[in-house]
């Protein structure tokens, strides 16, 4: 059977803390010197392990004169190691549930099945997208703009910068928009975007197409989840309807693209003279 300093060790006490407090409970007071005596640790182990139980307020203490005594607050501040312990043990649920997606995806792919890894958070977003910077030749994408600008407009221009950096072009497909029109209409020459019909709304997610994968990201107040699958047949498919869209869209004419009317004044034409009148008749 556990000791009582055996659960407080599991519930996340150091040795030395648990068995200092376990001696202040039994104890009411103690001065430092008397702790060492009891506890048999040094007096650097003491006083470590007496500033942690303070930090945490399980214990406090009074001076009188040169002296510090020491004594246990009441046991019941120890249910908030139990909520603690039940944190921990969420994220760490949390945690493992990602690393066995992410580890099945891999497990797949060496045995010849669909890879599909899961990402959820923030963190969970950068990696899906930022995924795409592997790419081998371009990448085919339909964004909606606004949500991006929304939820992840800084990581969207770090990853921007280093797309450019790497020197992968991109052909994008975007609802029409006002946000959209004005957001591209000066952009870069490493990015070409068509237009979807006006009637198509904004959609608060990303389909990325690269390699022999496909990442859908979900961007909204309640939940940014992220999907990579990495298929060739899949990828292929996709890429497929991306071509066909694009190639049923007509180009976005950005301010670059159009040819400004020249300033030079047009050149006039002098009319060519009348034909001389032949001599009247004398």
């Amino acid at each position: 059977m556990s000791t009582i300093q055996d659960t407080l060790a599991n519930a996340g006490f150091e040795p030395s803390v648990a068995k200092i407090y376990t001696i202040l409970i039994e104890n009411n007071e103690l001065p430092v010197g008397e702790i060492i005596k009891r506890s048999e640790l040094s007096r650097a182990g003491v006083y470590d392990a007496l500033n942690l139980l303070l930090a945490q307020e399980f214990v406090e203490y009074r001076k009188e004169c040169r002296n510090a005594f020491y004594r246990a607050l009441h046991p019941n501040k120890l249910y908030g190691l139990i909520e603690q312990k039940k944190r921990d043990e969420a994220l760490l649920e949390q945690e493992m549930n990602e690393t066995i997606r992410a580890l099945t995806g891999s497990y797949n792919l060496a045995n010849n099945k669909p890879g599909v890894r899961f990402f959820e958070g923030e963190e969970g977003i950068r990696e899906v997208t930022f995924n795409s910077l592997e790419a081998k030749d371009e990448i085919l994408t339909y964004l909606d703009v606004e949500a991006t600008q929304k939820y992840i407009a800084e990581m969207n221009k770090e990853y921007v910068a280093k797309r450019v950096e790497k020197n992968i072009k991109k052909r994008m497909i975007v609802p029409d928009t006002q946000a959209t029109r004005e957001r591209y209409k000066n952009y870069s020459p490493m990015l070409e975007v068509r237009l979807m019909p006006p009637n198509i709304k904004p959609f608060k997610t990303i389909t990325q197409i690269y390699n022999k994968k496909v990442s859908f990201t979900t961007l909204n107040e309640q939940k940014k989840i992220g999907v990579i699958i990495e298929d060739e047949q899949i990828s292929g498919l996709h890429r497929s309807i991306f071509e066909f869209v694009w190639n049923s869209l007509p180009p976005f004419q950005t301010e670059k693209s159009v040819t400004p009317p020249s300033s030079t004044p047009p050149t006039i034409v002098p009319l060519l003279s009348a034909p001389p009148q032949p001599a009247a008749a004398s």
